[in-house]
């Protein structure tokens, strides 16, 4: 009779971290990044890690994530994964990278609950990596970037004069070409047909105002619906 799969997986996190009791010490390492009484619970398995929990578990304790995976894992069972195509392009948080043609070079498989959850019904969703420092402290370098090519940046609304003045929701992220580079950050629209492109690190990249098809090529590729800086 085979092994329940999550008993294996649960000790497989406990092996991972130097056992149950290593947990204060695991959460010391990661900078807190995972903590002592989360990793009790998956080991106790009172609560259960996401694959994207597992893939940064693994890379901490430089492992692969496959090993948590085995073959019939209730988690990597293949009726319960999707398919998500990686590009081969970089989206520059910066000045901007320069691609010629973006096609997909590789695929990784995550949880269909969880992409329904970041992406909603009729998402079209692709991988790719962040590049450069302006969207920092939000996305690092080298984050990994789940996109929706179908979301695209709401059209400006003007407030009515005498209507209360509501703070400013913050805009959403957004991998678009502009020119030959794909780039990462930002985007409002404004009156007169205008676009804000805006850094997260606004003290090393200003605010930009283009007015888009009239200063060169602009294609929004989607919205960053989810990242991790850690994968």
């Amino acid at each position: 009779m085979s092994a329940d799969p999550w008993v294996v997986l649960r000790q497989k996190i406990a092996s991972a971290i130097g056992g149950r009791g290593n947990a204060a010490a695991f959460e010391r390492m990661s900078g807190g990044r995972f903590k002592r009484k989360t990793l009790q619970s998956w080991i106790d398995g009172s609560t259960s890690p996401t694959v994207a929990e597992l893939a940064a578990l693994a890379s901490y304790a430089e492992r692969d994530l496959s090993d948590f995976l085995p073959s019939g894992s209730p988690i990597s069972s293949p009726q319960n994964l999707t398919v998500v195509p990686m590009m081969d392009v970089r989206a520059s948080a910066g000045p901007g990278a320069s691609a010629d043609v973006v096609r997909a070079v590789d695929q990784i498989e995550l949880p269909r609950s969880f992409l329904r959850k970041i992406g909603g019904e009729g998402a079209r969703l692709e991988c790719l990596r962040a590049s450069g420092s302006s969207m920092t402290p939000t996305i690092q370098d080298g984050a990994l970037l789940i996109l929706d090519r179908n979301r695209r940046p709401p059209p400006f609304k003007p407030q009515p004069r005498k209507a209360a003045r509501r703070p400013q929701a913050q805009d959403e992220i957004y991998v678009f070409y502009q020119g030959a580079d794909v780039r990462l950050k930002r985007l409002r629209h404004l009156p007169h047909d205008l676009m804000a492109i805006i850094s997260d690190n606004l003290a090393d990249y200003p605010i930009e105002i283009i007015e888009p098809g009239k200063e060169g090529a602009f294609e929004v590729m989607g919205a960053v619906v989810w990242w991790d800086n850690r994968l």
